[in-house]
């Protein structure tokens, strides 16, 4: 009995062993099932929110190329504006005069040039713009998506409690602290046996959580040196555009370096050739020039790459340009008498300004170009990085701006997903890491860039060879010249309009007279408007109606009016009203009234607040008018006085252009003034109206047919309707100013030595002539009708 009860306390012994072994067996493989499932869960849970980040990895570095790109096509634009506003409504030579043909050919290739990196490094940035948003789209959709679990892979992470009854017998019985559990393990591949991978005591239930839910998908094990795949395919989608990138940044530089000298080059030519103004031109210039050496200090950072084919830092010289221009432009605008050496001196200069800009250009391509290297370069926190398969130009590693998915994980930091795909044990360290795919240098853009770079160079080889043909056969040979051309210096003979006065305020208005004033309101617009149209369409009429065939001269007898005059008096002009003449000296103001032709006697007179020589009189109902080269326009009104002075008031008028050979003036019949002005050198008679504010409005030109070298005289007759033009020679030229426009040719005949001064019409189609023989005192002569 002994032996059964000791056999059946034995048994209970064991009983409730066993069930206690198999209640805290079971409660540990309960609750480890519940860490499975939460641990599923969390695992997801944790690598989806890393999947965003790495979803944002992209959107941050396609950001960068994108903002990038959208920054360089807004400046793009408005660079386009700046660009053409030079080219086209801003353009020199329209409004004034044209500069020289050497700063020509400086600021014509800078601006072309400058036009065409604008043109390349836009549409460089819309493609690495558009490209880069493709590549994330792409990436985004298809790569880097969550890692959602299935609804299978959930039913398989869970387990419900029946399933402990599949465990291992040792595993549900396992009285703990007398039988551990096993070590962790895994199968052997090779052998086909489990084999301890750790020294943790595991359940077989933790073995079998780990073979059903992280045996991964045969992926490479996580290492210091591995990266997430994400930053491998983009950095190879990046191949595609980052040059783009690049050579759009370096040409935004390339095309600020040449527009700012273009500008600095216009703004002088403005200064000097319309305005008239020296010290502006240096100033804006200065401005220039402080701005171009600026850019360049701050984008190119460092040497450009070995084997340079421009050695010399030109890029620290070229700012300077302008310097030159504009000393080169104030001597060529000077009041210096036009010497040899001077035009030597600007020749030298602006071969300098030529030279810098070859140089300059040649430069350009050694900063631009690409430098491949053989090893990868440490890599810094906060220094310009890139993979050593971008051949960054050196010279602008700082300021392209550049960020690279990086090559490795910093420490501490690791995949997740990288993780769950990584095959366990042996098996996840032979599997080699994915890496970037291999392909070649997308060098498009540098290729396309180097073409510009070649063109400019070519640009400049070509205008320094036609300024050396121009210096050599003479400025502007191959082209047809206008009536006005240039000569040098430019001060000699400037281009100038009929309308420009010198001396007057009129000299610093715009080049198209001073009625373009920007604050003119539309009234005064619009009365300025009907005035010109109705000095315009008579001079139209005439110009349009067919040409008429030529005029045979008429000849007409010239009839002596004995008038003897003082000795020490020699008129020179003469005018009229009724039947009375009037003589004037040209200096001094002295003149003679005679009452009729018919009578011999003169009372002689002075003309009292004039200034200058005397350039024109005109006599009518309301006073005599007098043009002088001094102070204008005067008026005197009535007759002379019993004292004979006769007093002459200044009219508040602009004085008539100065450099005129022949001047004449009168009152219309609208009450207001009409001058016809023949300029030095010219073969036409330009007429002018003056405004009720005071000024004068160019209203057309009349050609005088009169051959060249011969001296002339011109007077209004017919309240300034008829433009008498009297010749040295003897010949009178009527000219109708009017719808019909009659033209006649009068011829007189005259003594051998007999030459002809001043003529004034008269009453009955006659004219007054003033002849003198050689050395003698002017005679008057009346000629018939």
């Amino acid at each position: 009995m002994p032996v059964l009860a000791m056999a059946e306390a034995a048994t209970a012994a064991a009983a409730a062993a066993a069930k206690g072994a198999f209640g805290y067996n079971r409660a540990n493989y309960m609750f480890d099932q519940g860490l499975r499932f939460g641990r599923f869960n969390t695992g997801y849970s944790m690598a989806m929110a890393q999947t965003s980040q790495y979803r944002e990895d992209i959107s941050d570095l396609t950001e960068l190329t994108v903002t990038k790109a959208d920054t360089y096509h807004t400046v793009g634009t408005i660079c386009f504006v700046l660009n053409f506003q030079l080219i086209m409504a801003g353009r020199l030579g329209v409004h004034g005069p044209a500069p020289p043909g050497w700063i020509m050919g400086l600021y014509w290739t800078n601006i072309c040039t400058a036009l065409m990196f604008l043109v390349t490094f836009t549409w460089m940035a819309m493609h690495a713009g558009a490209r880069a948003t493709a590549g994330a789209a792409y990436m985004r959709t298809r790569s880097v998506r969550l890692p959602i679990p299935t609804p299978q892979m959930l039913d398989k992470a869970r387990r419900t409690g029946n399933t402990f009854e599949k465990q291992r017998i040792q595993d549900i019985f396992r009285i703990p602290f007398v039988f551990p559990a096993g070590q962790e393990s895994e199968v052997d591949e090779a052998s086909g046996r489990r084999e301890p991978i750790s020294d943790r005591r595991m359940p077989k239930w933790y073995d079998d959580e780990v073979e059903e839910l992280r045996k991964g998908d045969g992926g490479p094990a996580p290492s210091p040196t591995s990266v997430p795949e994400h930053f491998e395919l983009y950095r190879g989608l990046q191949q595609e555009w980052w040059c783009y990138d690049v050579y759009s940044r370096i040409g935004i530089l390339f095309w600020f370096s040449h527009w700012l000298t273009s500008a600095s080059l216009y703004s002088m030519c403005h200064c000097f050739t319309e305005l008239r103004i020296l010290w502006p031109a240096w100033t804006v210039t200065a401005c220039f020039v402080t701005a171009h050496w600026g850019i360049l200090r701050l984008d190119i950072t460092s040497k450009p790459r070995e084997g340079s084919l421009m050695c010399l830092p030109i890029e620290k010289i070229v700012p300077f340009v302008p310097v030159l221009a504009v000393f080169g432009m104030s001597i060529d605008y000077s009041v210096l008498d036009p010497t040899p050496f001077l035009q030597g001196l600007i020749y030298t200069v602006s071969w300098i300004c030529y030279a810098i800009q070859f140089a300059w250009a040649i430069r350009l391509y050694d900063l631009a170009a690409p430098q491949f290297r053989d090893k990868e370069s440490p890599e810094h926190a906060g220094d310009a990085w890139s993979p050593m398969e971008w051949p960054v130009p050196p010279a602008f590693s700082q300021a392209v701006y550049l960020v690279s998915a990086p090559k490795h994980l910093e420490r501490g930091q690791t995949c997740l997903t990288q993780e769950m795909k990584a095959a366990k044990g042996q098996k996840g360290q032979n599997v080699p890491q994915r890496k970037a795919n291999e392909c070649s240098h997308s060098m498009l853009p540098w290729k396309l860039f180097r073409g510009a770079i070649i063109t400019s160079i070519s640009m400049w080889v070509l205008i320094m060879f036609g300024r050396g043909f121009e210096q050599i056969n003479g400025e502007r040979f191959l082209l047809k010249q206008e009536g006005r051309v240039e000569r040098w210096p430019s001060h000699m003979q400037p281009w100038m309009a009929p309308w420009t006065r010198k001396g007057t305020r009129q000299e610093n208005c715009h080049a198209g007279g001073c009625d373009r004033r920007l604050s003119a309101g539309q009234n005064q617009v619009a009365s300025l408007a009907q005035r010109l149209m109705a000095a315009l369409v008579p001079l139209v009429d005439v110009l349009d109606a067919p040409s008429k065939k030529s005029i045979a001269p008429q000849f007409a007898e010239m009839q002596e009016v004995g008038v003897q005059w003082p000795a020490d008096f020699r008129p020179a002009f003469l005018t009229s009203h009724d039947d009375m003449l009037a003589a004037f000296e040209r200096e001094g103001g002295r003149g003679a009234l005679v009452q009729s032709v018919s009578a011999k006697d003169f009372t002689a007179f002075k003309l009292e607040g004039i200034d200058g020589q005397i350039l024109a009189t005109t006599w009518d109902k309301s006073g005599l008018l007098v043009a002088t080269s001094g102070a204008g326009l005067a008026e005197c009104a009535g007759a002379p006085g019993a004292d004979g002075t006769w007093a002459c008031r200044q009219l508040a008028l602009e004085a008539l252009p100065s450099g005129s050979k022949a001047v004449a003036v009168a009152r219309q019949s609208s009450n207001l003034l009409r001058a016809a002005i023949a300029f030095k050198g010219e073969d036409t008679v330009v007429l002018m109206d003056a405004t009720e504010d005071g000024t004068w409005l160019p209203t057309g030109e009349v050609h005088v047919p009169v051959a060249d070298g011969v001296r002339f005289e011109l007077s209004w007759a017919n309240a300034a309707q008829d433009l008498i033009i009297s010749a040295e020679d003897g010949s009178i030229i009527k000219r109708t100013i009017s719808a019909s426009g009659a033209l006649k040719v009068v011829s007189v005949d005259h003594g051998i030595n007999m030459a002809f001064h001043g003529a004034c019409g008269m009453a009955g189609d006659r004219v007054a002539h003033l002849a003198s023989e050689s050395g003698a005192a002017p005679l008057l002569f009346v000629t018939s009708a």
